[in-house]
């Protein structure tokens, strides 16, 4: 099945703990009715959950509310029983704590109902603390007024954990629906962004794919690795799970929470079920469980196929044109990238990219080696390493370019020689006042001193001088020593107005241009 195409902006898969919010894309919202929900707090990016002292409180890790139909509006249970409820003590007016007959009615009012967005309000007038009015859950607390912390959405557990398979390292797109006996899957474990393989008697984990065959036993599935041994369960050391299986034995799939593509992998011979469990990417192949944690994301797992994982492979472009060129929150094996990053023949450009590769044919690579006296140089590079920025001067325009099977390294590594760094930008922004960028002006390339924050494009680099930047200093290329100019005026008076990189421009914004052949500043 042919996939769309699609520029890599990746969110962390599976991130239960930390402070940073989960920004859950609306196509996973719910519209309200009766039933079991997570109730999410769209501008905090979090959950509400009922803490121990009876307020409500905003975690990372879902927890289930009950709507239950109830006159003109609904009751919201939590897990214990307790239901959300107004009140006033010591400044606080919402509270997780009430008693069915006394907890009295909310309404959800559709703020976008293309979204499913809703403010959460109480059906009646209520006066507490000399207040009196109709109160909304504003955040974790109550008020009769609205704030940003009044957009609240509805999450079904199905929708919960799609977006978490949406947003994996290899999303959901890619996971095969509905399994079929005979044939030949790769084994993903979403969790640890790792497939699962045989060791010489155990079942490990790698950042490459492994061939698994599926043969019906039953209702159920057989697994088989390439070199014919089978998935095994063994009591031996905690009841890990082995790869030297010489008879098949039986493994149910079920789904996992209904999410689409993921399973749970349960073990049907033994004298309980029995859950793989991917411990992580160093660990031995899943352990098994009689009891899991089925909120547990260590016991997703998605099966993809040959030619799902190629058409992924292939699905990374990272273009300079967007704004978030690329970002991810771990490293990503095995892609075949392309980088639409447009350079000048026979100048200096600078790149940055998150991938390992060897040098193209017709490119000159330098690097920053050192910086005294004013004196910046520069020395060739042996290869291009990922996060690592660079002066490339290729002899033929360069639009695009593409590498096979590399890892995307989510980290930048700025070069740091004397007191003056190189640092590479995957996402567009602004370069700081006092930096040093290269521009390029009728096939030329010069490097600029600028006074104020200039925008910056993904794929480049800049340069920034510890201390007090010297408004002039000089770069040492191709044996020639070149000064630079400090570019710090404000445009004046009519002409024809080009940017750095030769393109005419109507109306300039902040920024350097090239007008009347002077370099100059508009702020």
């Amino acid at each position: 099945m042919k996939k769309k195409t699609m520029t890599l902006i990746l969110m962390a898969l599976f991130s239960f703990v930390g402070a940073k919010a989960q920004v859950i894309p609306s196509t996973y919202y719910s519209t309200v009715g009766e039933g079991t929900y997570y109730l999410y707090n769209v501008s905090q990016g979090r959950f509400l959950e009922r803490l121990g002292n009876n307020f409500p409180g905003f975690t990372q890790t879902p927890t289930t509310i009950t709507l239950t139909a109830d006159g003109n509006g609904y009751t919201i249970q939590f897990g214990d029983g307790k239901y959300m409820h107004t009140g006033y003590w010591n400044g606080q007016y919402l509270w997780t704590d009430g008693a069915n007959n006394s907890a009295g009615i909310w309404s959800f009012v559709a703020i976008d109902a293309l979204t499913n967005t809703y403010q959460m309000k109480r059906t009646e007038e209520e006066t507490y603390n000399g207040i009196t009015g109709t109160f909304y859950a504003n955040g974790t607390n109550a008020s009769t007024t609205v704030n940003d912390d009044c957009q609240w959405a509805l999450i079904t557990e199905a929708g919960y954990y799609n977006y978490l398979a949406s947003s994996a390292s290899i999303p959901a797109t890619y996971f095969t629906t509905t399994l079929v006996a005979g044939r030949t899957y790769y084994l993903y474990s979403p969790y640890a962004s790792c497939f699962l393989y045989p060791t010489s008697d155990r079942a490990g984990f790698q950042n490459t794919p492994a061939e698994v065959t599926l043969t019906a036993n039953g209702e159920d599935f057989n697994i088989q690795f390439s070199n014919e041994k089978y998935l095994k369960y063994d009591a031996v050391s905690a009841g890990n799970t082995w790869a030297n299986g010489t008879v098949g034995e039986a493994w149910a799939f079920s789904s996992f929470h209904g999410a689409t593509g993921l399973f749970s992998i349960k073990h049907v011979t033994a004298n309980s079920y029995l859950y793989a469990k991917n411990s992580s990417a160093d660990a031995w192949g899943g352990e098994c469980w009689g009891t899991p944690d089925t909120n547990n994301t260590r016991y997703a797992w998605a099966l993809i196929s040959a030619e799902d994982y190629a058409n992924w492979q292939n699905s990374f472009v990272l273009n300079e044109t967007d704004a978030v060129g690329f970002s991810a929150t771990r490293d990503i094996f095995n892609v075949n990238p392309t980088v639409k990053r447009a350079m000048t023949a026979g100048a200096w450009n600078t790149l940055v990219v998150p991938f390992d590769m060897a040098i193209p044919s017709g490119w000159t690579v330098k690097e920053p080696t050192g910086f005294s006296g004013g004196e910046l140089t520069f020395s060739d590079a042996s290869s291009i390493v990922a996060g690592k920025p660079y002066l490339v001067k290729p002899t033929e325009a360069v639009t695009s370019f593409s590498a096979t099977g590399v890892t995307l390294k989510k980290d930048l590594n700025p070069t740091t020689v004397d007191d003056l760094t190189m640092t590479g930008t995957y996402t567009a922004g602004m370069v700081p006042t006092g930096s040093y960028i290269i521009g390029i002006v009728d096939g030329q390339s010069d490097l600029y001193h600028v006074d104020s924050e200039v925008s910056i494009k993904p794929f480049r680099a800049y340069f920034t001088v510890a201390g007090t930047n010297p408004a002039r200093i000089r770069t040492n290329l191709d044996n020639e020593s070149t000064g630079i100019e400090s570019v710090s005026q404000k445009a004046k008076g009519a002409g024809v107005y080009y940017n750095l990189a030769g393109q005419r421009v109507t109306t300039p914004t902040r920024g350097i241009y090239i007008v009347n052949g002077k370099k100059v500043m508009v702020k």
